[in-house]
């Protein structure tokens, strides 16, 4: 972006949001400007605390070195240091349930509020992560480095002996589990099997004891118990989403290990990827995938045309959906990517025809329903809309994607949805945004820095965080931050912040 159309952008922003008087901006705006340049990323600008970004930063790194003494010490110095916020609590508290440092996490957890939001994330990590009881303290270190070392290390073998040959945690269902991960790395699928029924006698409602021995059993050439054990896993009601994306990943990976057709195989692998975050490994195992049969193709073409709509790449998700789509008409994947891209194109005609195929080909989908509702709200037809919403929120009260997308039509609910989003999907940073602009609107600033502050761990250059950041420091009357924040706004998105003006933001049009 020009110099000049960055001093036209605050301008714009700040006449319409009356931050910023017109002496400043004559006087001043190219010294905010070149500041914001060489300092966009500048801590003054940022409500959080950078110090516990930054020590968990450590906390992690020493772990995955094997450093789990220090790494221990980090995430401790961190709980005790931190300011109160819920949602740091469990981002971190999860991380740390991973490494095993459970009392760590217990700790966590007393300093949380109390509401529906922080209890449906404990339920869930407790459930997915946590030993039957707790060890003590150097125990619970020796287990974390035994987990380490198995995980990042590359030290199965050695690890795995050393856990065996060791009298400390011998009554802890974890150390069985650690042992059999061990087994299960090293390849030794019937210790490994043996090690994870130990572990699963002593703690029945472990899931993350389950998924290992699904994968044994997958491993092991035994598929059909690898599914019977899935489908136990199926039957766990998680309310995050977090937790629930990682059922859903290990549905594929079970689905990679027991196909037998390799085309399959690397269709299920790449879906395993794909829901991983790993969509650049996914898309490299479907083109390859192509080459080898044709049988196929339907599906993987979808699966491809799917990733690259969600990594915003709407050229090639046309090209692979349409591919798809000639191959087999009836997929649902294909269908509701290429209604996904018909309704982002405007074209509300013809995303509301495919959204209708996709709902009869997965009856069970919600997804194309809401699809339906919001095509005819585009398409002016509020009254059919506003049925389908009712139908759907009697049925499906808490799907947080319905919930999101109801509010096109009841605006009025927006205090209350939010919340009950917030509760299960701990990561959707426009939640956070979408708060802290009810916060702000209710003069409630204080709430609205912890919102904030929220949506800075997920996206740090999210430019809607800087325009309602600018109105929260405006509010505390330091302008000066204010204007930068609006810079910094300019720079990620000038044409989001040349037309937003007083009282008016992305959630409110």
């Amino acid at each position: 972006m020009s110099r000049f159309f960055k001093i036209l952008s605050l301008v714009l922003v700040a006449g319409a949001l009356n931050c910023v008087n017109a002496e400043t901006a004559d006087s001043s705006s190219k010294k905010l400007i070149l500041k914001a340049q060489t300092d966009a990323a500048n801590m003054e600008m940022v409500i959080k605390d950078n110090f516990i970004k930054a020590k968990y930063a450590s906390a992690e790194n020493r772990f995955t070195q094997g450093n789990i003494k220090a790494s221990y010490n980090d995430f401790a110095d961190l709980i005790s240091r931190a300011k109160h916020d819920d949602y740091v609590f469990l981002a971190y508290g999860m991380k740390m349930a991973e490494y095993g440092f459970f009392d760590l996490t217990e700790d966590l957890f007393k300093k949380l509020d109390k509401n529906l939001y922080t209890e449906n994330y404990i339920k869930d990590i407790k459930r997915f992560h946590f030993p039957s009881a707790m060890v003590q303290d150097r125990d619970a270190i020796y287990l974390a480095d035994a987990y380490a070392s198995i995980v990042y290390n590359n030290l199965a073998i050695e690890t795995t002996s050393e856990l065996i040959n060791s009298n400390k945690a011998s009554e802890s269902d974890y150390k069985n589990y650690l042992i059999s991960l061990g087994y299960y790395k090293s390849n030794n699928l019937p210790q490994a099997l043996k090690y994870i029924n130990n572990a699963l006698i002593q703690n029945d409602v472990n899931v993350n004891y389950k998924i290992l021995k699904a994968k044994i059993l997958a491993d092991s050439n035994k598929p059909k118990q690898a599914q019977k054990v899935l489908k136990e896993i199926q039957k766990q009601e998680f309310l995050t989403v977090d937790y629930r994306d990682k059922i859903r990943a290990i549905e594929e990976y079970i689905l990679y290990k027991i196909a037998k057709d390799e085309p399959l195989k690397d269709y299920h692998l790449a879906y395993y990827y794909h829901l991983q975050g790993k969509s650049l490994l996914a898309t490299k195992v479907l083109q390859s995938a192509i080459l080898q049969a044709k049988e196929y193709s339907a599906q993987i073409f979808s699966l491809l045309a799917r990733i690259y709509y969600e990594n915003d790449e709407p050229l090639k998700a046309q090209e692979y959906a349409q591919r798809a789509y000639r191959e087999d008409s009836k997929n649902y994947l294909t269908l509701i990517t290429l209604a996904d891209l018909s309704y982002d194109e405007r074209n509300f005609e013809n995303a509301l025809k495919y959204y209708k195929q996709a709902k009869g080909s997965a009856k069970n989908e919600i997804r194309p329903s809401i699809g339906i509702a919001k095509s005819y709200l585009a398409m002016e037809n509020k009254k059919k809309s506003k049925k389908i919403y009712e139908k759907l929120l009697k049925k499906n009260g808490a799907d947080q994607d319905l919930l999101t997308s109801s509010l096109m039509v009841f605006p009025q609910r927006v205090d209350d949805y939010l919340p009950q989003i917030a509760s299960v999907d701990l990561l959707n940073n426009e939640i956070w945004l979408g708060l802290a602009n009810i916060a702000i609107k209710d003069g409630n600033y204080k709430m609205a820095e912890t919102y904030l502050n929220n949506s800075y761990y997920i996206d740090e250059n999210n430019f809607k965080y800087y325009y309602y950041l600018s109105l929260v420091l405006k509010a505390r009357g330091d302008i000066e931050k204010s204007n930068l924040s609006l810079i910094r706004c300019s720079a990620l998105d000038s044409d989001y912040a040349a037309k937003i003006y007083s009282g008016q933001n992305g959630y409110e049009k």
